[in-house]
């Protein structure tokens, strides 16, 4: 399994160039030393201990910088070379003449350089030109330059506090130091993108006066943005970071408990009972397993790498083409992630911003998901009627009961994560729990087995200390993709935050929007495709709510609402060309043209353009109305299927082209608010039902002519 982000993201270990399985030897055991201390530090703070901030956020930076200059390349590509200890010496002594100088900055300043600090200025310049060709000890430099500067970090915080405002010139160059290796760091755990949009924020920041008209402000100094950037709490300890080492590390580490547990087996096993058989048997249960498993994953690559893997050979075996195949495990996917009671890291990010309790965003996110899955598994059935796919014979599956009866105590964690967040406990403490209890578990059954072998069979997967060590490590290696970019993200935002762009930005889109909602969204939508060209799904949804959700509140959109709309628009760059992350991992895997695994995917997720348009203009989140919530719900589903039917050009056949429209327009009736008055005093009640008797005439016309005239 992998997180992103998306995030939570939103990418494999493989796809980011780990160097992880090359490590061998001393190395191999320092990589799962560090692994594995992270994984206890989140369980502990997860759990039962009360980590101070500084000490919290600082750990979890360090560990994950360290790892990412160990594992990722500074050269794409290049392979892992154990350091000799020539790169050794040569990066513990830079390392040591960058603190001196950074210690002395205080008195150089006051006092001016003396010989010795001119000496060490030029060692560590000679060693930095001879390390140019040595790639591990430009590495090890910087992992010892981390421990440096998170280290000044966690032991002055207080001090630094209390100096608010009247930093010294040691506390810049520490800052400094953190704000390059964090761009660093996030080069090589994913690309040069966030970086290159970090170092723009940090010059807009400073040469604001020179920008054109509405974006343009006053500037900052220099010192100002990188002591802000450091040592406030909205740069590189900001919301994204704070929301990684707080809640999303412990979720990834229950993802990585689930696989090596069995659970997320389960999970695929007991989907393939219900519906294999169905038509279009296994495209079904890839919607099931990605909803299930995604739903307690939260990261939409890690699904479709678990699941994936299983539910699309079987897809290809019984007739889906590889890049059908393909973009259903996409969109299914991603919509796991959409799915309570995990969501993706953005869910916790956005209860962090908004002050709403995590369990009422699992309320309001749980029938719109829901919506969207039914809405996938509507079009895989039309798919697989359109092409004659059956589903798999008897003999290939387990009865259902079957399934249940050996594996229903896989439930019981995913029941006490949902107990305890809904009796409002913390999120972080409802995963820690769940990973006890999956142990627990596993015990338990380690434990029958071995006294009573004749009723209980040992486990396939066992829990022991080398099964714990193991999840420990796979957590770890799968939070550092977006761990790695979450300081360059919190930069910024930070730089958002400093220069008020926010606000400004909200101005310029409700100008440009005309005070049209509707066009408001659309911006919104088009602003997420390009900033996912360059984003984790999570640091997309960050950076444009900011940006745009006041905007958003502006025009009349609760405030729940319009980051759920840019939430769920934050999620269109793992499906829509040119980037399509989840296509791109999904078609490796089916053997399919990326390309086009992504514009199926595209066909095939289109409600996740629709839902948001609800978000705005009705109570579907539980945000007005009960009764109309529930009479907008119903009119929903109807719609979904109209659209579903409208997307594939089938419904009990191929649709002529006047078929073609009329369940387009019955989807659109359903769509309606009920609430609104339409012209000539119309009631959008009365065209929802309008709309569904119109679904209902062409399903009968249908089903008494089963020819077509004319296909669309």
């Amino acid at each position: 399994m992998a997180t992103a982000g998306g995030d939570f993201q939103e990418t494999s270990p493989d796809i980011g160039g780990s160097h992880a399985s090359q490590l061998t030897g001393a190395w191999k055991w320092f990589y799962q030393s560090m692994a594995v201390a992270l994984g206890l530090f989140a369980l502990w703070s997860a759990g039962p201990g009360i980590p101070e901030d500084n000490f919290h956020l600082g750990f979890y930076t360090l560990v994950t910088w360290i790892l990412s200059f160990l594992l990722y390349p500074g050269l794409k590509g290049s392979p892992w070379v154990p350091p000799s200890w020539a790169d050794l010496t040569l990066a513990a002594g830079f390392t040591a003449l960058i603190a001196y100088a950074i210690h002395r900055a205080d008195s150089v300043s006051e006092e001016g350089a003396g010989l010795i600090d001119c000496l060490g200025w030029l060692a560590a310049a000679a060693i930095a030109v001879f390390s140019l060709r040595r790639s591990q000890a430009i590495n090890f430099a910087l992992m010892g330059l981390a421990l440096v500067c998170l280290g000044y970090f966690v032991r002055n915080y207080l001090d630094l506090q209390d100096r608010t405002g009247a930093w010294t010139p040691t506390d810049f160059w520490m800052a400094l130091l953190a704000i390059l290796l964090s761009l660093e760091a996030a080069r090589r755990g994913l690309s040069i993108w966030i970086p290159s949009i970090a170092v723009f924020a940090l010059i807009y920041a400073h040469l604001g006066a020179y920008f054109p008209g509405q974006i343009s402000h006053r500037g900052s100094t220099i010192h100002q943005i990188v002591n802000y950037t450091f040592y406030s709490q909205e740069g590189i300890f900001g919301v994204m970071t704070s929301v990684m080492a707080t809640y999303v590390l412990i979720f990834i580490y229950l993802g990585a408990f689930m696989n090596r547990s069995g659970m997320g087996q389960f999970f695929i096993d007991m989907p393939l009972a219900l519906a294999g058989r169905t038509v279009g048997g296994p495209a079904k249960v890839a919607v099931l397993a990605s909803a299930v498993f995604g739903s307690i994953s939260g990261s939409s690559i890690a699904n479709i790498v678990s699941t994936g893997t299983f539910t699309i050979p079987l897809m290809k075996k019984v007739g889906f083409r590889p890049q059908v195949a393909g973009a259903v495990e996409n969109s299914a996917s991603l919509g796991g992630q959409l799915l309570p009671p995990v969501m993706g890291s953005g869910a916790f990010v956005m209860a962090e911003i908004t002050g709403v309790p995590y369990v009422k965003i699992m309320a309001m996110a749980a029938f719109p998901a829901l919506l969207y899955l039914f809405s996938i598994g509507t079009i895989v059935h039309l798919e697989a009627k359109r092409n004659g796919i059956s589903g798999m014979a008897d003999e290939d599956l387990q009865k259902p009961m079957e399934v249940f009866r050996e594996g229903w105590f896989h439930l019981l964690p995913l029941m006490i994560l949902l107990a305890f967040l809904i009796a409002g406990f913390s999120p972080d403490w409802c995963a820690a729990l769940a990973i006890v209890s999956i142990v627990a578990i596993s015990w338990v059954r380690m434990g029958l087995a071995r006294y009573a072998p004749e009723k209980f069979a040992s486990p396939k997967e066992k829990m022991g200390l080398r099964g714990i060590f193991d999840s420990l490590v796979d957590g770890t290696e799968n939070s550092l993709i977006v761990g790695s970019a979450a300081a360059a993200v919190g930069i910024i935002v930070g730089m958002v935050a400093l220069t008020g762009l926010g606000l400004k930005m909200s101005y310029l889109l409700v100008a440009l929007s005309g005070g049209s909602l509707l066009f408001a969204i659309f911006l919104v939508a088009v602003a997420s495709l390009v900033l996912g060209m360059a984003l984790p799904i999570t640091a997309s949804y960050l950076v444009l709510v900011v940006l745009a959700g006041p905007a958003l509140e502006s025009l009349g959109v609760p405030l729940i609402a319009a980051h759920m709309i840019v939430f769920w628009l934050s999620q269109d760059s793992n499906i829509t060309p040119p980037v399509c992350l989840g296509a791109y991992v999904a078609a490796s895997i089916a053997g399919a043209d990326p390309w086009k695994t992504g514009w199926m995917s595209f066909r095939f997720a289109k409600m996740l353009y629709v839902i948001p348009l609800l978000f705005a203009y009705t109570p579907i989140l539980l945000t007005g109305s009960a009764r109309l919530a529930v009479w907008v719900m119903g009119a929903a589903v109807v719609g979904t299927v109209a659209f579903s039917a409208w997307t594939m050009g089938y419904f009990l056949r191929r649709t002529s082209i006047v078929e073609w429209l009329a369940v387009g327009v019955a989807a659109a009736m359903c769509f309606i608010p009920g609430n609104f008055i339409l012209r000539g005093g119309i009631s959008g009640y009365a065209v929802n039902l309008a709309g569904a008797a119109l679904l209902g005439g062409v399903y009968l016309w249908q089903w008494r002519s089963p020819v077509a005239a004319a296909p669309a």
